[in-house]
């Protein structure tokens, strides 16, 4: 087979060498080099050795070239492959790798894991309002909440083949007032629990039955940390 061209071809007569030996006994009038100023310095851009192969056709070293194209077809006209059918990023954090998804459920997990991202971009601002002591009960179920969004997405690959993280979607929070915020984040955390729940009594697969009793019990482990805040440091 002809050997690889260099990408960096810095002297036209070696170019025009390269050019005849491609092209075989041809007329080098239609020689591209003639295209660039003879004192140009610097690489000759890969599209013009490009367009060299596409009109050798990959032909071994000795064979007569076959019917020469348009050079200008080979320049504008892109190449389209119907094989080229690899999963594009989609939008809201989607990205389909294989399968599909199934009716019911996957909305359903993608919905938890929006909303365990919610809750690690709330815990992580409200810490920022909060005593250093805490600051750190806060930071530390900001955490909780990340690691449950990361396990929540890994379980919906698992059973789609998607791929959903839409940590792009998020916003900050509004907290208009500290002890507000644990109150509003207390309810929050009640009804995450109770969605656990039920979707482990609606799952028959036992990885995902195990995985939301788990995150059931964190919730209610949040709640009760949130509690102890208020009890702590309540103005009455």
């Amino acid at each position: 087979m002809e050997e690889i061209i260099p990408c960096a071809v810095k002297d036209r007569e070696v170019f025009r060498r390269v050019w005849q030996r491609v092209m075989g006994e041809r007329d080098t009038e239609d020689c591209p080099v003639e295209a660039f100023p003879a004192d140009l310095e610097g690489d000759v851009p890969c599209a013009c050795l490009d367009s060299l192969l596409r009109q050798s056709g990959g032909q071994a070293r000795g064979q007569a070239p076959g019917p020469r194209p348009a050079v200008e077809a080979a320049v504008t006209e892109p190449s389209v492959s119907g094989s080229d059918t690899g999963p594009l990023p989609a939008e809201d954090g989607l990205q389909q790798e294989s399968g599909r998804e199934p009716c019911g459920c996957g909305g359903q997990m993608r919905r938890q894991v929006m909303e365990a991202l919610e809750g690690w971009q709330f815990y992580r601002h409200l810490a920022k309002r909060a005593r250093p002591g805490d600051a750190r009960v806060l930071n530390a179920m900001a955490g909780e909440e990340h690691r449950t969004a990361r396990r929540l997405a890994a379980a919906y690959f698992l059973l789609t083949g998607i791929r959903y993280w839409p940590s792009e979607l998020l916003t900050v929070p509004a907290l208009p007032s500290y002890w507000g915020a644990l109150r509003g984040r207390h309810q929050a955390e009640q009804g995450l629990e109770a969605d656990y729940r039920a979707s482990a009594e609606s799952r028959g697969d036992p990885d995902q039955l195990e995985l939301y009793r788990e995150l059931a019990g964190e919730a209610h482990e949040r709640c009760r940390q949130l509690r102890a805040l208020l009890e702590k440091d309540h103005m009455i």
